[in-house]
């Protein structure tokens, strides 16, 4: 699409979906032309019709007045009409355009584009200022046009920082899981899938991808609570129930990551007694939920534990200096 193709599509889609007040009072109830009230600034005027004590500059730039100028009460000041509401608008799009560049990485990895998309962007504001309402529409359309393609530039050039799992059953099922990045691309029977960030596809040997699903929440961890110190070798652990959950993974680890585990327990109940031989220490449980195709869902927050069955939980009681041993009165 051309930028001149381009204009006019987000010229038509402004006018006919998007309201034309831009704060301040609706334009169907703003005046033309407006006397300015004894004791009354040209700012408080525009904060009254526009909400914004800025548009000030453009009432001076319309009515051809000097910066900071401010006339004799009674002065007779046109107000910027529909074309001014219609400009600020295609201005927010292509600030949100060139937002959702940044967020891409465009700075880092389309530079170019996303520097002119900016530096355009700020000409179009200055050009808003000086009540120039055309150059402002033209160079708010250019700037959204190249925050666009500063994003698809910068999509296409990032690294891909996909963290995803595969596991494999026994009869040969597939199942991956996205949990962030920008998607992975699953093949099989000559058909393809894209799985985004927090969804899951399966896979059975010799037909194509199913459809994605949208990865289950974790489960609520409920007990034993957070940085308990457990005087006995069992363990009640205890978590809310996830809707549409068919069974539940519960992780012991050395680490509050996972990557230490040293017991995995699967459950279609939401709590579990665990007869613990662990060795006295710190560990780490979590929880994640899966769902009836076998899709496991996200993990929850990690709760830590100490496990301390040497401690009869008691206070020593010591001597004192005048020799009494302490006793229970």
């Amino acid at each position: 699409m051309t930028p001149y193709r381009a204009q006019l599509f987000l010229w038509w889609l402004l006018s006919g979906l998007l309201p034309c007040a831009a704060g301040g009072q609706a334009q169907d109830s703003r005046p033309a032309t407006v006397e300015l009230p004894a004791g009354q600034t040209i700012e408080q005027l525009a904060e009254k019709y526009f909400g914004d004590a800025a548009v000030a500059d453009e009432i001076r730039a319309l009515n051809r007045l000097p910066p900071a100028a401010q006339p004799r009460p009674g002065t007779n000041l046109r107000l910027p009409g529909s074309r001014r509401d219609q400009v600020v608008t295609m201005l927010q799009v292509a600030a949100q355009a060139l937002a959702s560049a940044r967020s891409a990485e465009a700075e880092k990895f389309a530079p170019e584009k996303f520097s002119r998309a900016d530096t355009t962007l700020q000409r179009a504001r200055q050009a808003l200022s000086r009540a120039r309402y055309d150059d402002c529409r033209q160079l708010a359309d250019e700037a959204w046009a190249l925050a666009k393609l500063a994003r698809k530039q910068s999509l296409a050039r990032r690294p891909r920082q996909n963290r995803f799992s595969v596991s494999v059953d026994k009869d040969g099922t597939t199942r991956v899981s996205v949990s962030r990045g920008d998607g992975v691309k699953v093949t099989a029977g000559k058909k393809s899938t894209t799985v985004k960030p927090g969804q899951a596809v399966r896979v059975t040997t010799g037909a194509p991808p199913e459809e994605p699903r949208t990865l289950l929440p974790p489960p609520q961890p409920a007990l034993p609570n957070h940085g308990a110190t457990l005087l006995t070798p069992v363990i009640y652990f205890r978590w809310q129930a996830v809707a549409g959950a068919s069974r539940y993974v519960l992780l012991i680890a050395r680490d509050r990551r996972g990557r230490q585990p040293v017991r995995q327990i699967t459950t279609a109940k939401t709590s579990y007694l665990f007869r613990s031989t662990l060795p006295v220490g710190s560990y780490w449980w979590m929880l994640r939920s899966v769902d009836s195709a076998g899709l496991v869902g996200t993990t929850s927050a990690a709760r830590s534990f100490s496990m301390r069955p040497d401690s009869d939980g008691g206070t020593p009681l010591h001597q004192g200096h005048n020799n009494t041993e302490g006793k229970i009165q």
